[in-house]
């Protein structure tokens, strides 16, 4: 799912430079009451990071019921969202840290119109 959520994700409208997935997910270590953690890296406005993270708690509104469906495990969402800045990647503070970290980095997942390459620059 967060590679889904990746591929649909317009960055140009929500200023979002990349998108990463870590913790237990990225570990394969997820359980039904597990969370999906994800840290987009933006330079857009307020604004956007507003709309950006109001699209994302539809993604995980809708998750959560998917997963109860499933699992009969209710959360109130699915997706925990990290937003980190050019400031945070550069002082390596929060969640930003994960970013080309030496252990446990958080893997980078293509953006809408983007190779499997990596992150927009």
């Amino acid at each position: 799912m967060a590679e889904r959520i990746a591929a649909e994700l317009d960055p140009d409208r929500y200023g979002v430079q990349a998108m990463y997935v870590c913790g237990s997910v990225k570990n394969a270590l997820a359980r039904p009451g597990s969370d999906l953690d994800l840290i987009l890296h933006v330079r857009g406005s307020e604004a956007q990071t507003q709309e950006l993270l109001t699209w994302l708690d539809g993604w995980s509104r809708a998750m959560a019921e998917i997963n109860y469906l499933r699992t009969g495990y209710r959360m109130d969402g699915m997706l925990d969202v990290h937003v980190v800045t050019d400031e945070d990647i550069g002082k390596k503070t929060s969640f930003a840290a994960k970013i080309g970290a030496v252990t446990d980095a958080a893997r980078p997942l293509p953006l809408h119109g983007q190779s499997a390459t990596g992150p927009r620059s």
